[in-house]
């Protein structure tokens, strides 16, 4: 009862503009590119430390992490993350004097990937998205209470009903709660600029690969105006690097790591007018 408490009023400090968004920013060294990249960490929370940062700020890409669940001034769970809370890191990163009027590209991994395609649905500021190992509708919270993982105006968004189960992969089986997944489908149709979805065929913990397959047919479907690409890996994982393997061979990860890393700066690029 106490831990749903402390989650309640969190949620209220959030959505009231009470708690600062736990950021960290990283300056562009050089000249300065016409894009600027907020990130986002998964399913482990805090701040995340696997992403290429060093690399992006040299080649003059401001970078923003933005840490939503397991940081000092947010919550314990993921769990009922309000929108709202992005919409004020939005503002945050385009108050630095490097951003300002950029175009805004969003990149999450796993959960984060997720998030980062929902966000890019729904705020048209944001111009563009790289996922990596996505989840392509809105799941179950990760938490004690089975909910919704974001939230909107003190609304959980609908959502996908884990499966638990020792057999099959989770994932797999809650996708086929078929009127389920179709209320909580990510309208990514509705994403203001260009695609990158980055997966491992080899990832045991979700299906990645065949989500973004749903995503491509979406698009396809709806004639998305704006590029987009997914590259599936063959023998990677989930984590697309051989230092932190989660499916696949270490050849195969170290192989998805480098053309990975290439296929963002390529997109990057392009988003820039390169």
């Amino acid at each position: 009862m106490k831990k749903r408490y402390i989650l309640f009023i969190t949620s209220i400090l959030l959505l009231s503009g009470c708690v600062t968004p736990d950021t960290k920013y990283y300056p562009p060294k050089g000249e300065v590119k016409n894009v600027a990249i907020m990130i986002f960490g998964g399913s482990e929370g805090g701040i995340p430390a696997y992403y290429p940062i060093r690399s992006l700020t040299a080649k003059g890409y401001p970078c923003f992490i933005v840490g939503y669940f397991k940081t000092k001034n947010t919550p314990d769970y993921l769990e009922m993350i309000p929108l709202e809370y992005f919409e004020d890191a939005i503002k945050t990163f385009r108050s630095k004097p490097e951003v300002g009027d950029k175009k805004i590209v969003v990149w999450g991994t796993s959960k984060g990937g997720e998030l980062a395609l929902l966000l890019a649905s729904r705020y048209k500021e944001i111009n563009g998205v790289i996922s990596s190992s996505p989840l392509t509708v809105v799941f179950q919270s990760i938490g004690p209470n089975i909910t919704s993982s974001w939230s909107y105006k003190g609304k959980p968004l609908p959502f996908v009903p884990y499966v638990y189960t020792d057999a099959e992969n989770g994932y797999e089986l809650a996708l086929k709660q078929t009127e389920a997944v179709e209320k909580a489908a990510i309208k990514v149709e509705n994403i203001n600029g260009p695609i990158l979805l980055l997966t491992g065929e080899e990832d045991p913990l979700c299906p990645a690969s065949q989500m973004c397959k749903m995503i491509v047919q979406r698009l396809d479907k709806k004639g998305f105006p704006h590029w987009y690409r997914h590259f599936a890996y063959e023998d990677a994982g989930h984590t697309l690097t051989e230092k932190h393997i989660v499916g696949g061979t270490k050849a195969g990860n170290k192989k998805a790591r480098i053309d990975s890393r290439q296929r963002v700066i390529d997109f990057l690029n392009r988003l820039s007018g390169e």
